[in-house]
């Protein structure tokens, strides 16, 4: 199957700053990190099949020799490419405060969906790598939940499992609820930032988290027990 994604302005960006990088004398650790982001967009763009050696060497001011004296072939470019990107989105979620104990379910549904929806639409690269791996059966798919296990995601999950221990919520299974949460998130983001060329401002993202939170609230939550006309409660 074969999809195509024009190249984001994050990723001609990402490309152009690199090929500024060719003018300058580089390290090895500083050339290989630019191979690295320039492949990245251009894996992005095209997918690991589309995006050829001699078109990343190209795009990064170098010859292929060059690409391959750093990365044997492109399989290890490309994993070279997953574990970069890894890195940078694991060390965007330690950056993030821990949420405290008392935050109700909602607040962290809301932070998480907000913080989440607002990295993909600053640079939508990630889930446009995670798109292409998960169609050519990239190990990048196998590794994908792996970076996204950020803090909030576990409160979340604690937080419906204190509920349903209170009676307050049904008895949901919490890793699956919070995972199906998570999709919802993934969805939208694909829809709005890869699939659409329509630009969206970030109101509609404020209300499609609001939306979103409030359904998956009232769909977990305990229906209160409504007492009998004669002020009698059910038994």
């Amino acid at each position: 199957m074969t999809i195509f994604m024009s190249t984001s302005a994050v990723d001609q960006t990402r490309i152009l700053r690199n090929s500024k990088m060719t003018k300058k004398r580089l390290s090895q650790e500083e050339r290989r990190n630019q191979i690295i982001e320039v492949a990245i967009a251009l894996f992005a763009g095209k997918g690991f099949k589309g995006a050829t050696t001699r078109a990343i060497a190209k795009a990064a001011g170098v010859s292929e020799a060059i690409i391959f004296r750093h990365f044997a072939t492109k399989e290890d470019l490309y994993d070279a490419i997953i574990a970069y990107t890894l890195d940078k989105r694991r060390m965007l979620w330690e950056q993030e405060e821990s949420p405290q104990d008392s935050q109700d379910l909602e607040a962290l549904l809301k932070n998480f969906a907000q913080a989440y929806i607002q990295r993909n639409r600053q640079d939508p690269t990630f889930i446009r790598l995670m798109m292409y791996s998960a169609l050519e059966d990239h190990k990048f798919r196998e590794r994908f939940f792996e970076i996204n296990r950020s803090p909030l995601m576990k409160a979340i999950r604690l937080a419906i499992e204190r509920g349903i221990a209170e009676g307050k919520y049904r008895p949901v299974d919490p890793h699956l609820t919070t995972r199906s949460f998570f999709w919802s998130l993934m969805q939208y983001c694909i829809n709005r930032f890869v699939a659409s060329n329509r630009s969206s401002d970030e109101n509609s993202d404020a209300e499609m988290v609001n939306n979103l939170v409030g359904i998956f609230i009232l769909g977990i939550t305990e229906p209160a027990v409504q007492p009998l006309e004669n002020g009698l409660q059910p038994t």
